[in-house]
């Protein structure tokens, strides 16, 4: 294969850029896209819009008539974690040869529920494009949150490999006689009570049956081992590397999608007043792995994250972590465009050892078979392709949600699935990265939207943007813009009777910013005044909270309220929040177009931002004009 022209996972062009986050002004620049992109295919019409889930605001949450079941998402047992331990010493080389050393101790960790933090970011999946809508932009959880929370491996055989030898075949045979001596032995416990201390390799293998069944791929019926798992569990005990990265993220998908269809069934019988009705779902997918992908990404929806030891899966930060007492999930998710932290893995955490692509500086790299395995895994991340699960096949398109890679984000085209066929999805899917040409962004860049993207969604979501004037010529920069940790200063407008502008299937404008939610939107308390806290507003929080606050956005955490309370929850005031929105009536709400929330200290860092800006345009025009008279 010498002499072929390296294949390009990454598109690079010249592009007007624009943040995401901030109203500033256009930069030409040389930028970097997923493909496949509009300006590589020429194909426009291959593009179109993402529906805007509907933020079901008339509804609470706790009013949906719905029973949810969670079959892969079950706290570990001690026993379980005992059988760990034991299976450790003599198997941990196997599980690293397999690539699921990381993802078996990620299991012997506590991930709380968040029923209300779940079912909002459920609301706003969209099914058609396996992504989180939000007012401001587009996320999913991707293959990269799968590696880093989950531990599991990208590449490799696909879960359906078969067993080639005789040996094998009679092991599968064995495991299934197990299931026939009766349900207590095919239950959970029962299995680790059958199997646990037997010293062999088939105990070995019976171990990773049931964290298959338990951990990584739920059952329909709760607490049982599947019998159609243990071909997959025979490969990994014998060093075989499975793809089980793909499938996972596949049967997250799956699942995200039949909890909002039932969603919108439950909206039926709400709107039709069935309140004597409900529906039942049980679902079998690791889903704790999204509400941990929410808690890396949205600040002011997480707990405090714990200290790691070194050599700890990443999901060790949020053991057991209390909830946070939320009044308004929904608002929080929806107003987060200044907060959302689309690399929380790029930012240097205590014991946590950063992987192979995220370099300090950006590169471009040709990737070969026997390059890296993260490497190879990063590449696999960026390929758009179908996901091949144990029973279910999804449409995986990171070039919608570009920005998590630290990529530019263009108009994403529309991509068709042809004939949802698992062999040659599979054989798509795993097709040889060979003499590929990979661009890996800086660990710390933020990537940019183009500005017709940009102008694209917010038409979309019903707020269309004005012409982009004063574009400035500058070259990519690899350091991570300044971001104030409450974002710029909120505003809350009310519209009333413009709701004419506002596209089919999306909310109306006086639903996204009504007033009566702008209050803080997480529970705080209240406590005494102290020192020079007398001249504080009423209304607003003690300058000592704030200057608590201060200290613990220094340290990358929260601020905890009252950690007293006994049900395994904590009140918990986000930093975003000290400052809570007084309450307007109707009436006030027609005299003011708008409310803002002004705090204190950020208007000074707004002001040097704007500062550096123009300091940054004046250079470039003083450049510019200094090579044109050179020219001349």
């Amino acid at each position: 294969m010498a002499g072929e022209r390296p294949e390009t996972i990454v598109e690079e062009r010249e592009e007007v850029m624009v943040p995401i986050t901030a109203d500033a002004n256009p930069i030409q620049r040389t930028a970097y896209f997923i493909k496949p992109t509009l300006e590589f295919i020429k194909q426009p019409s291959l593009f179109r819009p993402p529906p805007l889930s509907s933020p079901f605001t008339d509804f609470k949450l706790v009013e949906w008539p719905l029973k949810l079941v969670f079959t892969g998402w079950i706290d570990p047992p001690k026993k379980w974690k005992i059988w760990v331990e034991q299976m450790h010493s003599s198997y941990q080389s196997i599980w690293k040869k397999s690539g699921i050393y990381e993802a078996i101790m990620s299991s012997t960790y506590r991930t709380r529920r968040n029923y209300d933090l779940f079912l909002s970011l459920a609301e706003r999946w969209c099914p058609s494009t396996n992504s989180f809508v939000f007012p401001w932009g587009e996320a999913t959880i991707t293959m990269e949150d799968i590696m880093v929370l989950g531990g599991f491996c990208v590449t490799g055989e696909p879960v359906s490999k078969p067993l080639e030898t005789t040996d094998l075949v009679n092991i599968e045979e064995q495991l299934e006689k197990s299931l026939e001596l009766g349900t207590k032995v095919s239950r959970h416990q029962g299995w680790m009570k059958q199997f646990m201390g037997e010293g062999s390799e088939f105990e070995h293998m019976a171990f990773l049956s049931l964290w298959l069944s338990r951990y990584v791929f739920g059952q329909k019926l709760q607490n049982t081992i599947g019998g159609d798992l243990f071909s997959v569990a025979i490969h990994l005990a014998h060093g075989t590397r499975l793809a089980l990265g793909p499938a996972v993220l596949a049967s997250i998908y799956r699942d995200l999608s039949l909890l909002k269809g039932t969603i919108m069934d439950s909206l039926e019988l709400l709107m039709n007043g069935r309140d004597d009705e409900f529906f039942s779902l049980t679902l079998q997918a690791p889903l704790r792995l999204v509400q941990v992908w929410a808690w890396e990404r949205f600040p002011g929806l997480r707990p405090v994250p714990n200290a790691m030891n070194y050599g700890e899966p990443r999901i060790a930060r949020w053991h057991g972590s209390k909830m946070l007492v939320i009044e308004d999930v929904r608002m929080v998710l929806d107003s987060a465009q200044d907060t959302f932290q689309w690399r929380p893995y790029t930012t240097s955490t205590r014991n946590w050892p950063f992987p192979k692509f995220y370099p300090e500086k950006e590169e471009w790299m040709v990737i070969y078979p026997h390059s890296h395995q993260e490497l190879q895994s990063f590449a696999q991340c960026l390929r758009v392709c179908e996901l091949v699960g144990i029973d279910c096949l999804e449409l995986y398109l990171p070039h919608r949600v570009a920005m998590q890679f630290g990529i530019d984000q263009d108009l994403p085209c529309t991509v068709t699935r042809f004939l949802k066929n698992p062999e040659t999805a599979w054989s798509n899917y795993s097709k040889l990265i060979w003499n590929a040409k990979l661009y890996v962004p800086a660990r710390l860049f933020e990537a940019d939207v183009t500005t017709r993207y940009l102008a694209w969604w917010k038409q979309s979501a019903g707020n269309p943007q004005a012409d982009f004037t004063g574009i400035v010529r500058r070259p990519r920069s690899s350091r991570r813009r300044r971001r104030s940790p409450w974002g710029s200063t909120i505003k809350i407008e009310v519209a009333a009777d413009d709701d004419a502008e506002v596209p089919p299937g999306f909310p109306p404008k006086h639903k996204m910013t009504n007033p009566k939610t702008s209050e803080s939107y997480l529970s705080s308390s209240i406590g005494k005044k102290e020192g020079n806290d007398a001249d504080v507003p009423p209304g607003f929080e003690p300058k000592s909270k704030l200057t608590q606050c201060l200290e613990k956005i220094m340290q990358n955490e929260g601020v905890p309220g009252d950690a007293g309370n006994d049900n395994g929850t904590v009140k918990y005031t986000s930093c975003s929040d000290v400052y809570s929105t007084p309450e307007m009536n109707e009436n006030e709400a027609q005299q003011r177009s708008y409310r803002a929330v002004e705090i204190p200290g950020l208007e000074l860092e707004l002001r040097i931002g704007r500062l550096e800006r123009v300091i940054a345009d004046m250079k470039a025009e003083r450049l510019s004009a200094y090579s044109t008279s050179i020219r001349k």
